[in-house]
């Protein structure tokens, strides 16, 4: 039992966290605190956003402190840990995060009206100027490759041979990892799927 370490749930665009009720219960079976950081996506930056992150992991007692963070909400955790020194051990899952920016992002903002879909998350976010990946913490990227999702409907022409339907998997690597897991899944399903929970119990426990 891991009684004495948090786990911080970090959801991704136009989310509130209602998607990660599996992983929160898995994570709080194994033995964790599991806490859920809400923050508004399209109001603020991912910059302004990870400050807000940081004040919110600074009033959690556990000693260690894991982030898992969805889409999006891994780009927030980058730019916490560039940003702020976090003073407790711990690690860092990526679920179907595009650290190296969306190509259907990048699309949608040059369409005057689809852009507005975006809100301020492609600030230094999503159009791939968000802080290159240089956490010192233990991290697993998990990239899913089955193609259903909004990406497809909404600039199907931008997706590459492997991506999540709405996230390319080129998109979601990282030079310092220290495990990578392709899964067979959407970019949403991921996050109710039994065998990424595993996947990512084993890791935070390892």
């Amino acid at each position: 039992m891991k009684d004495k370490e948090a786990v911080v749930l970090v959801h991704g665009i136009w989310m509130i966290g209602l998607e990660l009720l599996y992983l929160r219960f898995k994570l709080w079976r194994q033995g964790y605190r599991v806490y859920q950081f809400h923050y508004s996506s399209l109001i603020k930056t991912p910059e302004q956003n990870s400050q807000y992150l940081y004040q919110f992991s600074s009033k959690v007692n556990e000693p260690v402190i894991h982030f898992v963070a969805h889409s999006l909400g891994g780009i927030v955790v980058s730019h916490m840990l560039k940003n702020h020194e976090i003073d407790k051990a711990g690690k860092v899952v990526l679920i179907g995060s595009p650290v190296n920016g969306s190509a259907v992002a990048k699309h949608l903002n040059k369409r005057f009206l689809f852009k507005y879909l975006l809100g301020k998350s492609n600030i230094k976010g999503l159009l791939g100027d968000g802080p290159r990946w240089l956490s010192k913490r233990p991290t697993c990227v998990i990239a899913g490759i089955k193609k259903l999702g909004v990406g497809m409907l909404l600039a199907g022409n931008k997706m590459q041979q492997q991506h999540d339907g709405t996230v390319n998997l080129s998109e979601t690597e990282i030079s310092q990892t220290d495990e990578v897991h392709v899964v067979p899944h959407s970019h949403f399903s991921m996050l109710w799927s039994f065998d990424v929970a595993e996947k990512i119990k084993k890791f935070l426990a390892a």
